[in-house]
């Protein structure tokens, strides 16, 4: 897997799933730019790492940031769009503009501006990569969570039309679809007391349960599927979708129990 010549932008790659995808990146070899909110890039800085702000949500922050990791890497060879918000749970017709703007915005308009201000770059490298996070539930549909799942299911879409515009230049665009996740993306635990917080995981691990695989996914095995895909032993894939969920996708919730193991 190593490929110490070559070069990445994580966004999102301060914490959680982008901070395994940036850190395995690293131990296969590739000099990594981890790039997010001023916040998180900055506490990265304060920590002695490498991180660029970047608002994917706007077209300038997002061109400054892929200048700014060019400039300190060199070039650009594999670009990641990790980058994610959900919103507050509602039902569509509850839904305010607001919520389903950002949603969309940062999920869906950033993976494309990203890879829109990355793509000249990634030509240049020869063997550019691309891999954009989507989810299980862009797959189907979830309750409450209208814009999560259009922006999700969105970006298989997209992978698959930037996957037809970027073969001509041997630049290979796929995309992971997680399932349940151990990993608290939008802090949404942080405001819960103790009680409440331990309820909330205990049901993240009670639906996790009903995939077949039983559990909830590490971040490290999402980082190992983008370390796949941007590697050269994927050099045929393009435009496809990988599910990192444990079966969840390929499993009919009929609500029952799943049989003892023998």
């Amino acid at each position: 897997m190593l490929m110490t010549e070559r070069r990445a932008v994580v966004t999102g790659g301060c914490k959680g799933i982008g901070a395994a995808i940036a850190t395995r990146l690293e131990a296969d070899g590739l000099s990594v730019v981890r790039a997010d909110l001023p916040a998180a890039a900055g506490a990265w800085r304060a920590g002695g790492g490498t991180a660029v702000d970047v608002d994917v949500s706007d077209t300038r922050s997002v061109d400054a940031m892929i200048a700014a990791a060019v400039g300190l890497l060199g070039g650009l060879d594999v670009m990641v769009n990790n980058a994610g918000v959900a919103e507050q749970r509602a039902r569509v017709d509850a839904m305010p503009d607001s919520d389903w703007d950002r949603v969309i915005s940062v999920n869906l308009g950033g993976a494309f501006r990203c890879t829109r201000a990355a793509f000249d770059h990634l030509r240049a490298s020869g063997h550019g990569a691309v891999v954009s996070l989507s989810s299980t539930w862009g797959l189907g549909g979830v309750p409450g969570y209208a814009a999560y799942c259009a922006s999700k299911a969105g970006i298989i879409g997209l992978t698959r039309a930037m996957a037809a515009d970027g073969g001509p230049f041997n630049i290979r665009v796929n995309a992971v679809s997680p399932g349940y996740v151990a990993n608290d993306m939008g802090g949404s635990l942080d405001g819960l007391d103790a009680e409440a917080a331990a309820r909330a995981w205990a049901g993240r691990d009670l639906q996790a349960s009903f995939q077949p695989l039983g559990r909830q996914c590490d971040v490290a095995e999402i980082a190992a599927a983008v370390s796949f895909l941007v590697s050269d032993q994927a050099s045929f894939v393009t435009g496809t979708v990988l599910p990192v969920d444990g079966g969840q996708s390929n499993r009919l919730n009929t609500g029952e129990q799943q049989w003892p193991a023998p």
